[in-house]
Protein backbone atom coordinates (compact mmCIF):
# COMPACT_ATOMS: atom_id res chain seq x y z
CA UNK A 1 0.00 0.00 0.00
CA UNK A 2 0.96 3.01 -0.78
CA UNK A 3 0.32 5.53 1.82
CA UNK A 4 -3.28 6.04 1.13
CA UNK A 5 -6.59 4.60 2.60
CA UNK A 6 -7.62 1.45 2.32
CA UNK A 7 -10.80 0.44 0.56
CA UNK A 8 -13.43 -0.65 2.65
CA UNK A 9 -13.73 -3.67 0.69
CA UNK A 10 -10.00 -4.11 1.08
CA UNK A 11 -10.31 -3.86 4.71
CA UNK A 12 -13.02 -6.49 4.78
CA UNK A 13 -11.50 -9.10 1.98
CA UNK A 14 -8.02 -9.23 4.98
CA UNK A 15 -9.92 -8.81 8.12
CA UNK A 16 -12.26 -11.94 6.79
CA UNK A 17 -9.22 -13.97 6.03
CA UNK A 18 -7.59 -12.92 9.43
CA UNK A 19 -11.20 -14.08 11.04
CA UNK A 20 -10.82 -17.20 8.86
CA UNK A 21 -7.31 -17.99 10.35
CA UNK A 22 -8.44 -17.82 13.92
CA UNK A 23 -11.76 -19.62 13.90
CA UNK A 24 -10.78 -22.06 10.81
CA UNK A 25 -14.77 -23.33 11.13
CA UNK A 26 -16.25 -19.64 10.04
CA UNK A 27 -16.62 -19.35 7.19
CA UNK A 28 -14.92 -16.04 5.23
CA UNK A 29 -18.52 -15.05 3.85
CA UNK A 30 -19.70 -15.10 7.30
CA UNK A 31 -16.66 -13.24 8.92
CA UNK A 32 -18.35 -9.55 8.60
CA UNK A 33 -21.25 -10.56 11.18
CA UNK A 34 -19.14 -12.26 13.62
CA UNK A 35 -19.24 -11.42 17.06
CA UNK A 36 -18.14 -12.64 20.09
CA UNK A 37 -22.09 -13.87 20.75
CA UNK A 38 -22.16 -15.85 17.95
CA UNK A 39 -18.65 -17.27 17.15
CA UNK A 40 -18.19 -20.36 19.13
CA UNK A 41 -14.57 -20.59 20.29
CA UNK A 42 -14.29 -16.62 20.56
CA UNK A 43 -13.10 -15.25 24.25
CA UNK A 44 -10.19 -13.45 25.59
CA UNK A 45 -8.01 -15.18 23.79
CA UNK A 46 -9.15 -15.41 20.79
CA UNK A 47 -9.48 -11.66 20.67
CA UNK A 48 -5.69 -10.98 21.53
CA UNK A 49 -5.02 -13.93 18.56
CA UNK A 50 -7.14 -11.32 16.40
CA UNK A 51 -5.57 -8.25 17.32
CA UNK A 52 -1.92 -9.63 17.36
CA UNK A 53 -2.79 -10.99 13.83
CA UNK A 54 -4.22 -7.54 12.58
CA UNK A 55 -1.37 -5.67 14.01
CA UNK A 56 1.36 -8.00 12.05
CA UNK A 57 -1.01 -7.99 8.90
CA UNK A 58 -1.78 -4.04 8.76
CA UNK A 59 1.21 -2.66 10.32
CA UNK A 60 -0.97 -1.18 13.06
CA UNK A 61 -0.32 -0.80 16.93
CA UNK A 62 -3.25 -1.27 18.63
CA UNK A 63 -3.75 -0.38 22.52
CA UNK A 64 -4.35 -2.70 25.03
CA UNK A 65 -7.49 -0.62 26.26
CA UNK A 66 -8.87 -1.21 22.84
CA UNK A 67 -8.53 -4.56 23.06
CA UNK A 68 -12.17 -4.86 25.22
CA UNK A 69 -13.76 -2.69 23.01
CA UNK A 70 -13.37 -5.69 20.72
CA UNK A 71 -16.35 -7.90 20.69
CA UNK A 72 -17.37 -8.10 16.91
CA UNK A 73 -15.98 -7.85 13.48
CA UNK A 74 -17.57 -4.81 12.98
CA UNK A 75 -15.55 -3.07 16.22
CA UNK A 76 -12.11 -4.24 14.60
CA UNK A 77 -13.07 -3.04 11.07
CA UNK A 78 -13.64 0.94 12.56
CA UNK A 79 -10.61 0.23 14.75
CA UNK A 80 -8.21 -0.57 11.77
CA UNK A 81 -9.97 1.57 9.91
CA UNK A 82 -9.14 4.50 11.61
CA UNK A 83 -5.13 3.56 12.34
CA UNK A 84 -4.94 2.94 8.33
CA UNK A 85 -6.44 6.14 6.93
Amino acid sequence: MSGTSMTPERLTKRLSRIFNEVFPSLDVAEAPGATMDNVAGWDSMATIMLVSQCEEDFGVKIGYDRIAETKSFADLFKLIEGLTR
